[in-house]
């Protein structure tokens, strides 16, 4: 039987912990030792560490405990919409401009004029202090980044 849909099981306005995994697709390798070819991809797994640390630092989402395995990786999140909540307008326009869903690193800080033109925009910092505690925008700011990095690793 398939997994629930986070929307299904988590409601984003409370705090909650939750178990979340990402798996590789086309029976990709992740980390490790890849037997059949041999090769060591254990490098990775300081990916997804210092991915999870970088994130943490801007979402209002903790990471209390990661597993990186061969083809998949685990984590333990607790979402933090009361901690998002006290932040101003203008940290969570800094912080999520800090993103970015190519990149492994995070961006440097934004400039003032990157900052106000977000400010600007009637409603956005209302979406974007949702986003930065919701599991589902951590989790993909986390995936992607990886998938590409590995993706164009493996000469994909």
């Amino acid at each position: 039987m398939p997994a629930k849909r986070r929307r299904e099981i988590m409601d984003p306005t409370r705090v909650g912990a939750y178990h979340c995994y990402s798996r590789c697709v086309r029976r990709a390798f992740l980390a490790g030792v890849d037997l059949e070819t041999g090769r060591d991809f254990s490098h990775r797994k300081d990916w997804v560490r210092k991915r999870l640390e970088d994130l943490a630092s801007v979402f209002a989402i903790d990471v209390l405990d990661h597993a990186v395995m061969e083809n998949h990786v685990h984590s333990i999140l607790r979402n933090r919409p009361d901690v998002a909540r006290t932040w101003t307008k203008r940290e969570v326009a800094e912080r999520w401009l800090r993103l970015s869903r190519k990149r492994l690193a995070l961006l440097d800080p934004p400039d003032r004029e990157q900052v106000e033109a977000l400010l600007k925009t009637k409603g956005r910092v209302d979406v974007l202090r949702k986003r930065l505690s919701n599991i589902s925008w951590f989790m993909i700011m986390l995936n992607e980044p990886l998938a590409l990095r590995a993706n164009w690793e493996d000469e994909m």
